[in-house]
């Protein structure tokens, strides 16, 4: 009896998902935020529980039980923290919700004030929950701020605070706002999406055979990933990181091994997310592009975490060396484009943690693409070797090499 009352009652609401699509005109995405909001109204009403309890598995198809999961566990930390567990609910639920109370609030005050420091002051608000789950390394009282998927929250929202600014969006809307924040599927490890193209796939309409070819490519992106990150990435974490031992062959060892694990934990990991975002109808940016190809390190960043490394270079290196330029902070220009770069690799250094591993490995990458600029930039043999496919496969195991160090570094076996 249990197993029919899930079938039926997952099948209808499957059904009435189906009748909302294709009777109405409601996006796919639009209808995908209001069963995670409707199992959130649910669980405050207390009537979830009991329809859980009747309906079992088909309780929760298709994403009413996240909606509700988000609700319990702002209610739970709020029981069990008071006002601090509004920081705390689970899976960073509450924190979307500051995060998005920010954004409107910023919405309306830009409308009024176009002063560059009240956008910082909004910054540092929304960036302020993952501030504290950062030091908490250094002070234990703050890990009750920690919360799942906080990094990625939280340069959603800047990202949206700064698009504000700029005077790119003008009006939005609060259920698609929050789905943007607490988008579950790349929430973890990414991809760092834009507020702009995720907007734009909730209000698209597509043909059956648009969703038939988004429904094949995310479940094979789901089938590869999974077969980069649960058995590629725990096989050579198994039986080549884990084995290495504490000489200099053995740490030689341990890099490339995992330098291959973090490439298919990593890839994997996202390959998945943007997989099980098709499913959704949202089509989230790629995040590797052949990254062991490249042949400088600019190459390299431009395949490799392609998300991140983007967000990055447009909020943070082009922002301050248009500000450097712009009040004349430097007599040569060269030297914007220099300290911007370790600028922004320290920021994705820090963003990863606040442990001297991640500070040196921020600043190793920084100076390498200063490095890398001024060969760009002063000598044009290394220009012509980039385009010589014999030199070319020689710059490409250099820059595998560069990049393997970084992440040696990275791993904290060194210190």
């Amino acid at each position: 009896m249990d197993y029919l009352n899930a079938f039926w009652v997952g099948g209808l609401i499957c059904a009435l998902v189906q009748i909302l699509l294709d009777r109405t005109k409601l996006m796919p995405g639009r209808v995908m935020v209001m069963l995670v909001c409707s199992g959130a109204v649910l669980g405050f009403l207390g009537i979830y529980e009991p329809f859980r309890d009747f309906a079992g598995a088909g309780a929760g198809v298709p994403l009413l039980g996240f909606g509700n999961t988000l609700y319990q566990g702002i209610r739970k930390a709020v029981d069990e923290d008071g006002f601090l567990g509004l920081f705390m609910g689970g899976f960073t639920a509450s924190a979307v919700g500051i995060s998005a109370a920010l954004i409107f609030s910023y919405l309306h005050v830009r409308k009024k004030s176009e002063k560059r420091y009240v956008l910082w002051i909004f910054l540092l608000l929304s960036l302020l929950p993952l501030i504290f789950t950062k030091l908490s390394v250094f002070v234990k009282e703050l890990s009750v701020f920690s919360m799942l998927g906080i990094s990625y929250v939280s340069f959603r929202a800047v990202q949206i605070l700064v698009e504000i600014y700029d005077g790119h969006l003008t009006k939005l809307c609060p259920l698609d706002v929050s789905y943007f924040l607490l988008f579950f599927p790349s929430i973890l490890s990414g991809p760092l999406d834009r507020y702009q193209r995720f907007s734009a796939d909730l209000q698209k309409t597509g043909s059956p055979e648009d969703y038939e070819a988004l429904l094949r490519e995310g479940l094979w992106r789901l089938a590869t990933g999974a077969i980069y990150n649960f058995v590629l990435g725990n096989l050579i974490w198994q039986y080549w990181v884990s084995c290495m031992p504490d000489t200099l062959l053995g740490t030689l060892g341990y890099m490339y091994g995992y330098t291959l694990f973090m490439f298919f934990n990593f890839a994997g990991y996202s390959r998945m997310a943007i997989g099980t975002a098709y499913l959704l109808g949202i089509e989230q940016p790629e995040n590797f592009n052949q990254p062991f190809r490249s042949v400088d390190m600019k190459d390299f960043w431009s395949r490799w975490h392609i998300s991140l490394s983007t967000f990055l270079r447009d909020y943070v290196y082009t922002r301050f060396c248009m500000a450097a330029l712009r009040g004349k902070w430097f007599k040569e220009r060269r030297t914007c484009s220099y300290l911007g770069y370790v600028l922004t690799m320290l920021v994705m250094g820090l963003w990863h943690g606040l442990t001297g591993a991640y500070l040196i490995y921020g600043a190793y990458h920084g100076l390498l693409m200063c490095a890398n600029d001024i060969l760009d930039t002063r000598c044009k043999k290394f220009k012509a070797l980039k385009k010589d496919p014999r030199a070319g496969w020689w710059l490409r195991l250099l820059t595998l090499h560069l990049f393997s160090f970084g992440l040696l570094i990275f791993s904290g076996r060194l210190f």
